[in-house]
């Protein structure tokens, strides 16, 4: 749980928005799902995780938010861990919204809302309740406000690149031939859960990597899959913590590993450490992407998407791409997993992790060294 200053400084900054921007108050519409930036918004004002349906919180200058649950299990959830006190049990959310806007004198003027959020539905019925009133999307200026990460946030997503780190060495410690996915996965996710973390996004698959004959697939959820001497295993380690996501991205083998399977690691090694470099503050996100593009085209491979993203309170706030001129601020935290192919290939090694953004440069937040994992077959049987 954030601090009460840290609940001060978020809910002030809405106000401050609302105030500049002339609106009557904001809709923020809370759902489970991992997303871009705009699935964060309801998470960082109302700091309250969203587990089942929807949810909803109503923010006006000057005046104490309000929130709507659907049941009494969420309305307990927000007066014990939320930012949000006054919660209000609606069966129909839609209808406690009417509600709370009635009370609140929102009948007319501007209600910024994250209009990815909001259901079609709501949206045409408040129009048709409330004619008067005007809706816009909010979405980019409480991403800005998001983007100013506090020392706590900084804190936060440290201890999550920790949860990575142990759920990596669990995987190390355990995997072996003949073993599930569903196996692996869930070695991976018991590590996190088990030092505090609140879930996962984990991604791996198995199969034999080879720059002429690949067998190692995308990654994917864990299938029933079982993995062979000679295996690749790629992942996507990715915990969250009190709300924050960090990413570790590794490829480890089963086995002694190909020649190819050297080449490539090496590659993705040098490219990430590379692109690294130009992880610094007033650098463009378009910037970023470019490089990686250079690099991996410099070494003789093919670049392609996705090579990495900025993250925090949602997994993927926004990608690296070389179409996004957001430039990097102290307190960010981006995540590199250059894509490298080869012509014969679709899918090569992952490699990446996350790094925050300094007032000089970068810091890598992961331990978890750049060696190849190689997982002896005979220590394993």
């Amino acid at each position: 749980m954030f601090s009460p200053s840290e609940r001060n400084r978020r809910l002030t900054a809405a106000a401050t928005l609302m105030k500049k921007e002339n609106l009557a108050g904001m809709l923020m519409v809370g759902n489970g799902a991992v997303g871009t930036n705009a699935y964060g918004c309801f998470r960082y004002l109302a700091d309250n995780r969203v587990y089942y349906h929807l949810q909803a919180a109503i923010l006006v200058p000057d005046a104490e938010p309000v929130a709507i649950a659907g049941t009494l299990v969420s309305q307990l959830e927000f007066k014990n861990r939320s930012f949000i006190k006054d919660c209000r049990v609606a069966p129909n959310i839609l209808d406690g919204i009417v509600s709370v806007f009635r009370e609140k004198g929102l009948v007319s003027g501007t209600i910024g809302v994250c209009l990815d959020l909001l259901p079609a539905s709501w949206f045409l019925a408040l129009r048709r309740v409330f004619p008067s009133l005007k809706f816009i999307d909010v979405t980019e200026p409480v991403f800005r406000l998001r983007n100013l990460h506090s020392a706590e946030e900084i804190e936060t997503i440290r201890a999550c690149a920790k949860l990575a780190d142990a759920a990596y060495q669990a995987v190390c410690d355990t995997v072996k031939p003949g073993m599930a996915e569903y196996e692996v996965a869930a070695a991976l996710e018991y590590a996190v859960h088990q030092r505090g973390g609140e879930g996962n996004f984990t991604l791996l698959s198995s199969g034999r990597f080879s720059l002429t004959d690949n067998k190692l697939p995308c990654i994917h959820a864990a299938t029933d899959k079982r993995i062979q001497i000679g295996d690749c295993v790629a992942m996507e380690i990715t915990p969250r913590f009190n709300g924050y996501w960090t990413q570790l991205v590794r490829t480890i083998c089963v086995g002694e590993p190909s020649a190819d399977l050297i080449t490539m690691h090496d590659v993705g090694v040098d490219v990430l450490k590379k692109a690294r470099e130009d992880l610094i503050p007033g650098q463009p996100i378009r910037q970023i992407a470019a490089r990686v593009r250079k690099y991996t085209e410099d070494a003789g491979y093919t670049f392609s998407l996705p090579c990495g993203h900025i993250c925090a309170i949602d997994l993927n706030e926004e990608r690296l791409d070389e179409s996004n001129d957001r430039v990097l601020l102290p307190g960010m935290a981006v995540i590199l997993h250059p894509s490298i192919l080869a012509p014969n290939i679709t899918t090569g090694v992952f490699w990446g992790e996350t790094f925050l953004i300094t007032e000089n440069g970068n810091e890598r937040l992961m331990d978890s060294g750049d060696g190849l994992m190689i997982v002896k077959s005979s220590d394993r049987s």
